[in-house]
């Protein structure tokens, strides 16, 4: 090196470590008086404020940021911290503090949007993101933040990964022990699930046909016979065809490989289907009626006339099967032959056919069924067939209102449910009169049709009836007022009267983008709060005020309930049952009326009358009552829900159970499902469901379909 350069080198070097040394002080004074000011505003700080902070990617800003996180109480300022956190990843010294606050926010918080936005903020974090989100699965954080912090990691498998999730499937369901020597429960299913599917694109087709021939979770086994054929493996046909055989395979793992099936052996799979379609003890009614659907669908003429002479043959389930799988095809006779049918299902089909080809050559036999029912629910049936073909008919419109103050509940809802659906205007003081029936099914069918009309003068009809139906209908209201006037007064009628007066002269119904608009003003407002309302069975707040419990006593119930304890024991899933319950009836708001069923064999009422009485004897002798319940015998699921729709006041069902129906009229998941919905069509019912230590996903489909919530427990 040229020693007249070396000066002048060595100069620039030492101007620069000065420059820097500065800079970082510099740096270093406005962190902190950054984070002095954030601690000193608390819930009243800025969000850029957070922001700046968290731009220096220093360990002073991320350690700042920790300590205001835990001064602050709102959840909006709270949430804006943990987001700033998630900017130190991959900064170095900063990095693991500010990540690992953010994991100890996702499994520690009982606030669900602080835990949703730390989840989100792991898997967006390239460097350290997906190993906190593996600290969260392998702990013992509730299964609600183990499941979405899987998914999260899921969608960013590599192969790497792959020996983790095969840890975490356990395929041979092997027992393991925790730190304490004790027997682990076994893994949550939509957890196994997961590290299935994160698996699964690394898999060879044997461990693939291994898992279907030997996994116990039948949504697992599902996916590895999805992924044969997404991944076009030379045995998914062969394989689909095995699933398809196994009558003791759910039906909705038996639909999957009815399809694959179909799909790779064109109509030469209709021989199987017509011969399992048979065999009514043995093939499930969903999987029948998957199978019709691709007979229906499959391009071939010979096939589709053989199916139409089926029509009207048979038993009930194969004459079900036979108008759905030729439904194209049916002659009007065979379908009038069938509206006349002794059984419902078969009726019931046969409507649905008229209605899929809208075929007004059919309303004289509609008029018949309406005219002349088997039982009330063919009038029921009649009203909907006939409405999706007289669309816009004035003189169906009167005969509606007619129908809407029948006797019969079932045709009443369905008059008033088809006004709505109708969005005929004229027939608003229908509604309105209806809005004020005694029974409360109508009472909601009503306010539902109401809100389909979006019309100015169904906005005050609303405000009076609110306040006059106390719980979830009352809350239904307050939702639907919200939708049409963007009004945040919830469930505060007097305000809603009070408004109305001074908006009614010149009021119209709000645009999708105005209630977008105030939806956010209003979220925001809500996370500044810093007390939230406590949940109350199993975590599912209980909002309506006529309530019945359903609870599992079945004789699997004595087995532990993961991670709880009772009486300083661990705990049976009947301990926790009881308690949830205990616990829920005690702090059930004033007025509201109640009932239990516990099921197994059978089914056993607190009352054998409608919901109880709300005082405080009745609730004592309700807790005395469910302290007594012991666990025996099976799982009746379909009973239960039954008997819980004969009262006349029940509006919200919290359904807990840990096993799949093996008892009672009806053991068929799907055709209870189908029953329960066809049951609540007109009565709109919540039910919200827990299941505990399986995958049941009976629960998961009444919870849907009722538009309820389904917690899942290990």
């Amino acid at each position: 090196m040229n020693s007249r350069n070396r000066g002048p080198s060595r100069l620039a070097a030492a101007v620069c470590a000065v420059v820097a040394c500065f800079a970082a002080d510099l740096t270093a004074q406005t962190v902190g008086a950054d984070v002095a000011e954030l601690i000193r505003l608390k819930d009243d700080a800025p969000s850029d404020l957070i922001t700046r902070i968290a731009t220096t990617r220093s360990r002073e800003g991320a350690e700042g940021l920790v300590r205001a996180y835990d001064l602050c109480g709102s959840i909006l300022v709270r949430r804006e911290i943990v987001r700033a956190l998630g900017k130190f990843d991959g900064s170095g010294e900063a990095e693991e503090p500010a990540l690992e606050k953010v994991m100890n926010v996702a499994t520690a918080s009982e606030e669900p949007e602080l835990r949703e936005a730390a989840i989100f903020v792991l898997a967006d974090a390239q460097h350290l993101g997906k190993h906190f989100l593996k600290l969260i699965v392998d702990s013992a954080a509730s299964d609600i933040v183990r499941e979405p912090a899987m998914q999260e990691h899921v969608k960013r498998a590599e192969a790497s990964d792959l020996d983790w999730y095969r840890f975490v499937w356990n395929l041979k369901d092997e027992q393991r022990k925790d730190k304490d020597g004790n027997i682990k429960a076994r893994e949550l299913p939509t957890i196994r699930l997961l590290a299935f599917q994160g698996a699964a694109q690394f898999l060879s087709e044997e461990e693939l046909i291994e898992t279907i021939r030997r996994d116990y979770d039948p949504r697992l086994r599902r996916e590895a016979l999805l992924a044969m054929r997404n991944r076009d493996m030379p045995k998914a046909a062969e394989m689909a065809a095995w699933v398809l055989d196994r009558v003791d395979f759910p039906g909705s793992s038996r639909i999957v490989a009815a399809r694959i099936y179909a799909d790779r052996e064109g109509s030469d799979a209709s021989k199987l289907f017509l011969k399992l379609a048979k065999k009514r003890d043995v093939t499930t009614e969903d999987l029948r009626q998957e199978m019709a659907q691709l007979i229906r669908h499959m391009d071939d003429a010979g096939l589709l006339k053989r199916v139409a002479k089926m029509i009207g043959k048979g038993k009930p389930h194969e004459r079900v099967f036979a108008l759905l799988a030729g439904a194209t095809q049916a002659t009007e006779k065979q379908l009038e032959k069938e509206l006349e049918a002794r059984e419902l299902e078969i009726r019931r089909a046969a409507a649905e056919v008229v209605i899929d080809r809208k075929m007004r050559s059919m309303m004289p036999a509609l008029r018949k069924m309406l005219e002349k029912p088997r039982q009330p629910g063919d009038q029921r049936l009649a009203i909907e067939a006939i409405s999706s073909l007289e669309t816009g008919s004035d003189a169906w419109l009167k005969e509606l209102a007619e129908l809407s103050k029948s006797p019969e509940r079932d045709v009443r809802n369905a008059a008033v449910e088809q006004i709505g659906a109708g969005r005929w205007k004229e027939q608003i003081d229908v509604l309105a009169e209806a809005l004020d029936h005694p029974d409360w099914s109508t009472r909601f069918a009503a306010v539902d049709a109401l809100y389909e009309m979006r019309r100015k003068q169904v906005v005050p009809l609303l405000i009076e009836r609110g306040p006059k139906d106390p719980g979830r209908l009352s809350k239904r209201i307050s939702e639907i007022l919200w939708d049409l006037t963007a009004q945040p007064f919830g469930e505060n009628y007097e305000r809603w009267a009070g408004w109305w007066k001074q908006a009614a002269p010149t009021f119209e119904i709000v645009s999708d983008s105005e209630l977008a608009k105030a939806a956010k003003e209003q979220e925001k407002k809500r996370l500044t709060e810093r007390t939230r309302a406590p949940a109350k069975f199993f975590g599912l707040q209980i909002e309506s005020h006529r309530v019945i419990f359903v609870i599992d006593v079945s004789g699997s119930m004595i087995e532990a309930m993961y991670g709880r304890e009772y009486d300083g024991r661990p705990a049976a899933r009947i301990d926790i049952a009881r308690q949830e319950v205990v616990n829920a009836i005690k702090n059930l708001e004033p007025g509201t009326l109640f009932n239990i069923y516990a099921f197994s064999n059978g089914v056993e009422k607190w009352r054998e009358e409608s919901a109880g009485t709300d005082d405080e004897a009745s609730r004592k002798a309700a807790i005395e009552w469910v302290e007594r319940l012991g666990a025996s015998g099976g799982t009746n699921i379909y009973d239960s829900l039954e008997l819980a729709f004969e009262d006349k006041d029940v509006d919200t069902i919290y359904l807990m159970s840990d096993g799949e129906p093996t008892v009672g009229e009806e053991i068929d998941p799907h055709r209870i499902r189908e029953d329960v919905a066809y049951w609540n069509r007109h009565r709109k019912i919540k039910i919200n469901t827990v299941a505990v230590g399986g995958t049941l996903e009976i629960l998961e489909w009444i919870a849907e379909d009722s538009g309820g919530k389904h917690i899942k427990m290990r």
